[in-house]
């Protein structure tokens, strides 16, 4: 069995995707989180919960913040303006390493039981900028409470998290990937091991297992298609702005051909393009119990016959066994490959009610224009899919 782990954004997923999963982890650390404690008492605007989660509220974060710290710290009005000022005038520069996209001082987690619990977490890729980002970050707030403790005599300090050590491996994605590689993918999160974090850390990576041997490339793309999978699962159960009444709908197929040529009896057939097709079409014979040809990226008669098997499946009225790029065959073909992979997908131990709406609900902070363009979710998903199936034609 080989193992490859890595973080989406390292694997190849577009910045807002990376960020989507981030909330994902965020989601799950926290039902942890509080299962490990006894239990939380979740702190909203207005209230007096003792557990502070950097999940999208009422207002902005850094609002959000302010009034748990004035809450539980019972500060004044005007100290709780300054913290909401002061933590919107250190939003950090953009960080193209930052998969997040987190620009501001607020922790992921906080608790505030004066002689039991006053600690912090914050959550994070595990990559070298991800862990870099997390050490600032846990700086940055550090400083913020040391400030705010130098002449309020009742202010009750935070220190980095210790008391929550999670070690945690979740799977949901499980398939024969392309009808031949059996695989399965998994969250895997834990406490950070570096010195200098770990303390207050928490680091998480996306682990495919495969049978056999495992090139990084392929086990990158194996990632990305259970990212894709896992997103679509949770905007379906959310919205149905992506998807037509489907599991996927014809709008979500809005992208060019990755192939360079034709492929046929007279067609171009570049190699990387004729394995592309075979690996499309064992996916297809895989879920309907038929044999699997060769993926070696020379056409001859078992391809087109293959082929034209799907063809004539599929009530295509061309059944000659050839495609050119952007035709319906081909369409066909990656919208069966989509949907196979998208159905490979299982969130259950997520417990997943609810989080589709926070993943992709209104984000009162609004888009950050430094770091991306405003796009709507049919747009970025077309294009995280499109270049999903360029890789995968570079790469099979």
């Amino acid at each position: 069995m080989a193992k490859f782990c890595t973080t989406p954004r390292a694997a190849g997923a577009p910045r807002w995707a990376a960020a989507k999963v981030g909330t994902i982890v965020e989601w799950v650390v926290r039902q942890e989180y509080c299962v490990s404690k006894g239990g939380c008492n979740p702190y909203q605007r207005g209230g007096t919960g003792t557990d502070f989660f950097d999940e999208r509220s009422d207002t902005t974060r850094c609002r959000f913040l302010a009034s748990f710290l004035a809450t539980r710290q019972q500060l004044d009005p005007a100290d709780e303006g300054f913290i909401s000022g002061a933590c919107e005038q250190r939003k950090k520069p953009v960080d193209p390493g930052d998969d997040e996209n987190e620009r501001f001082a607020v922790p992921d987690i906080i608790t505030h039981e004066p002689g039991v619990r006053m600690e912090f977490y914050e959550i994070k890729p595990n990559s070298e900028d991800g862990r870099e980002a997390a050490r600032a970050k846990v700086e940055t707030f550090l400083s913020l409470v040391d400030f705010l403790a130098v002449d309020r005599p009742d202010f009750k300090k935070y220190g980095k998290g210790t008391q929550f050590n999670p070690d945690r491996t979740i799977t949901f994605y499980q398939r024969d990937y392309l009808g031949i590689v059996p695989c399965k993918a998994s969250l895997h999160y834990r406490r950070a091991t570096e010195p200098e974090i770990a303390e207050g850390v928490i680091v998480y990576e996306i682990c495919v297992e495969v049978d056999g041997e495992l090139l990084e490339a392929f086990a990158k793309a194996i990632i990305v298609s259970a990212v894709i999978a896992a997103l679509a699962a949770l905007a379906a159960a959310a919205i149905a702005v992506i998807f037509g009444g489907g599991v996927l709908g014809p709008a979500v197929l809005a992208f060019e051909s990755p192939m360079g040529g034709s492929v046929g009896p007279d067609g171009d057939n570049d190699p990387q393009d004729v394995r592309y097709v075979q690996a499309l079409v064992d996916d297809w014979r895989a879920g309907t119990g038929g044999s699997l040809i060769a993926i070696d990226g020379s056409f001859g008669e078992e391809t087109a016959g293959a082929l034209s098997d799907f063809q004539t499946a599929a009530g295509l009225e061309d059944t000659a066994g050839s495609l050119t790029p952007g035709d319906a065959t081909e369409t066909e073909l990656e919208s069966t490959h989509l949907n196979n992979l998208m159905a490979a997908a299982d969130l259950s131990e997520f417990q997943p009610e609810g989080l589709g709406d926070v993943v992709f609900g209104p984000d009162p902070d609004g888009i950050d224009t430094d770091l991306e363009e405003e796009q709507d979710l049919q747009t970025a998903f077309n294009a995280f899919v499109q270049q999903y199936l360029v890789d995968l034609r570079n790469v099979v």
